[in-house]
């Protein structure tokens, strides 16, 4: 792993030139099913030139899609360094084929951890098969793996099961599943659901019965770091904002430390999405220094 300095943090190399490296590369739309037969939708973006490029894969997170504020950008970033991106939306996240809003709230309700991990799986298999649109760009055997949040987790779980997997970035991840009080989930198991309110748009979710059971169930997922992180064989680069209110940055920091070649970036009074807003405002200078170090890495490692 590229083991950032301080100096990088404050300043690295390019960061605060990403904005204006940012160039319209091919974008190539793609569907495939998902879990359940439910479609997965996504996008694989191409840096421009000869290939084959090596190729990152983007997970959002909860409550997230491939449309959510900075991911359009991580991508374009990571292509125009000449590495091709695949981000998409989960097949039970709740935002439907406009890509941008939640307005398939019986999915939401429906998903699980287990539905994510099929996703990804059949994501990867489409990659490694050639299936995805501008497969001739890709090299898949120099795969990488980027998360956030809740999807940070699940690219650092299967990176650990995964040793083809070059190299893992996630940002803001949470190192367990167990995110309710006992009471929380006692209500919920009575009441069939646990009420998630969307505090961007305020409207409110419904974390189901399958997940409230699923949250007792997946003992691994109650401690990440000791069930999954501590066995990943390449690089884990995890970085958090130390102010985040959404995931405690204590979180992020022990998935980092039980890696074997791990990493942590602390970002200094950063929130969960450092900073980032949705619909998109712009890079923070936060944002754009992670997306130096993140590509940073990806370019040594794969």
């Amino acid at each position: 792993m590229v083991n950032p300095s301080a100096d990088d943090l404050r300043d690295p190399s390019g960061a605060s030139a990403l904005a204006d490296r940012l160039v319209r590369m091919p974008i190539h739309a793609f569907e495939i099913e998902g879990s359940g037969g439910l479609p997965i939708r996504g996008d694989v973006h191409v840096p421009e030139g000869d290939g084959p490029f090596p190729v990152v894969v983007g997970c959002h997170g909860f409550k997230g899609f491939r449309n959510w504020g900075f991911w359009p950008h991580i991508a374009t970033g990571l292509a125009t360094a000449g590495l091709a991106c695949v981000r998409y939306d989960m097949s039970h996240n709740g935002v439907g084929a406009n890509g941008l809003t939640f307005d398939e709230n019986e999915l939401f309700e429906r998903n699980t951890w287990a539905h994510e991990e099929e996703d990804l799986d059949r994501v990867l298999a489409s990659v490694r098969s050639g299936a995805l649109p501008g497969a001739s760009s890709i090299d898949a055997a120099r795969l990488g793996l980027i998360g956030h949040s809740r999807g940070g987790a699940l690219v650092i779980v299967r990176g650990a099961a995964d040793p083809d997997v070059r190299a893992v970035v996630a940002l803001a991840p949470i190192a367990t599943i167990l995110r309710f009080s006992d009471d929380v989930l006692a209500a919920g198991r009575a009441d069939g659901f646990i009420p998630i309110r969307n505090m961007r748009t305020g409207e409110v979710l419904r974390f189901g019965a399958e997940a409230i059971a699923e949250t007792a169930a997946r003992t691994d997922l109650h401690d990440i770091a000791a069930s999954h992180a501590a066995r990943m064989t390449q690089p884990l680069l995890v970085a958090h904002g130390t102010a985040d209110p959404a995931v405690h940055s204590t979180e992020g920091h022990r998935l980092a430390a039980a890696a074997p070649f791990g990493g942590f970036l602390p970002f200094e009074g950063a929130d969960h999405v450092l900073g980032c807003r949705h619909p998109w405002q712009g890079p923070t200078p936060e944002f754009e220094r992670f997306m130096a170090l993140a590509t940073r890495e990806f370019t040594a490692t794969l």
